[in-house]
């Protein structure tokens, strides 16, 4: 099962792209203005500057070396405009300092001149000789300027973007925050148990759910009474007749002749194997998940296991605080299963392991392939016992995670290997 998209995550995608969208539309609807708005300016700017000079010029012309074909002298600077003053015969009779000493224009033209491929010039009458003044600005310049208020405003709109993604992420997730709460209050939710109180709803369109789930939990806490009350009376009403069916058969077969006492015998080991199970869902339901831990010495557990018929070992010595009564139930019907597929030793063993005591049980029967191994080691991993599994297996597991713990199938070279681990108290 693959992990559910998050809201959060997908909210601040959204928010995210939207800003970067809404940036990119700012920024060209602001570059389209500048732009234009930049070369109106520029123009405008080069008009202003002509008549300011002609005016100058003009006032100053007799005491100025207009004529000497030279520059105008200034300290040394970048012009971002130069001027020309250009006879009718296309001579340059005087300029500004950077200014180049070709006309500017290479057509006398009042006012814009397109055929420069280096200036935007821009001319107009200086006198009644055909002498033109000429302001240009380089295109190179020009592009410059607009550059930069191209990147002046893309940074801009970019950052007011970034900011507005950022603030409203940081928004959509406080307004996530009532619903981490109530995932919170669901997960600390326990209908069976007395004391725990249901989650509450912080907002309106949560309370809903909130009632969905208290409902929900209502139900599933009836149901699971229901079934453990089921349970617990069907196994106190067969727990009676098994033992008197144990009885009658145990005097049958004193009675009976040597012929028949062998399958007399069988019988009476499936009456037993029947009781035993009877006492693990006894054990079980009684204490509907709930333990009551007592310090067990597990060897002593293991070998006051009453199991006719096979040879337990049991190796090293192991101190656990457990549910004595849960914990010998999940075993016996571990070695039960060891009986029934034919097995005549089990090697008991102990060891700690990560915070937890783990109890290894090998057998000496025929096992299961490698592939049923697996899918029933899957089975218990994920809690599905639906699956091709015994009765006795479900049993461990579920006492084994009452415990903190779980079971597991090990691979072993030969016989059925399980381990049964319990955290450690």
């Amino acid at each position: 099962m693959t992990d559910a998209p998050s809201i959060r995550k997908g909210l601040s995608r959204v928010v995210i792209q939207v800003s970067l969208a809404w940036s990119v539309a700012v920024f060209g609807v602001v570059w389209f203005a500048v732009h234009h708005k930049l070369d109106d300016v520029l123009d405008g700017t080069l008009q202003e500057s002509s008549e300011i000079l002609y005016g100058l010029l003009k006032a100053n012309a007799d005491r100025l070396p207009i004529g000497s074909g030279g520059s105008l002298p200034a300290p040394p600077h970048q012009e971002r405009m130069v001027w020309q003053l250009v006879s009718g015969d296309q001579k340059v009779v005087w300029r500004s300092h950077s200014a180049p000493a070709q006309p500017l224009a290479t057509v006398h033209r009042e006012r814009w001149s397109a055929d420069s491929p280096d200036w935007h010039v821009y001319g107009i009458p200086f006198d009644d000789k055909g002498t033109m003044l000429y302001v240009a600005q380089t295109h190179g310049e020009r592009r410059k300027a607009q550059l930069e208020a191209a990147l002046l405003t893309a940074c801009g709109a970019l950052l007011v973007g970034l900011t507005c993604a950022v603030w409203l992420s940081r928004r959509a997730a406080r307004e996530l925050g009532p619903l981490v709460d109530l995932s919170e209050q669901v997960t600390r939710y326990h209908p069976l148990e007395p004391g725990s109180s249901p989650p509450m709803a912080t907002r309106e369109e949560l309370k809903p759910l909130r009632e969905a789930i208290v409902h929900l939990g209502a139900r599933l806490a009836q149901n699971i009474t229901n079934e453990r009350a089921f349970s617990a009376n069907a196994a106190h009403a067969l727990r009676t007749p098994l033992a008197g069916l144990g009885a009658q058969l145990a005097l049958l077969q004193r009675e009976s002749p040597p012929d028949v006492q062998p399958r007399i015998q069988r019988a009476r080991e499936a009456s037993d194997r029947l009781s035993r199970v009877v006492t693990a869902l006894l054990s079980l339901f009684r204490s509907g998940g709930e333990i009551k831990p007592a310090l067990i010495d597990l060897g002593e557990l293991v070998q006051g296991l009453p199991l006719p018929g096979l040879v337990i070992e049991v190796e090293g010595q192991a101190q656990v605080k457990a549910d004595p009564d849960l914990l010998a139930a999940a075993l016996l019907n571990l070695l039960d299963n060891s009986v029934r597929y034919g097995a005549s030793q089990v090697r008991v063993s102990f060891r700690r392991e990560a915070g937890a005591i783990v109890i290894r049980l090998l057998d000496n029967g025929p096992g299961v392939d490698e592939l049923t191994r697996k899918r029933i080691g899957a089975a218990l991993a994920t809690q599905q016992y639906e699956q091709d599994m015994g009765l006795g297996l479900m049993l461990a597991d579920r006492v084994a995670r009452a415990h903190g713990g779980q079971l597991v199938l090990v691979h072993v070279e030969q016989g059925f290997g399980s381990e049964l681990s319990l955290a450690a108290r």
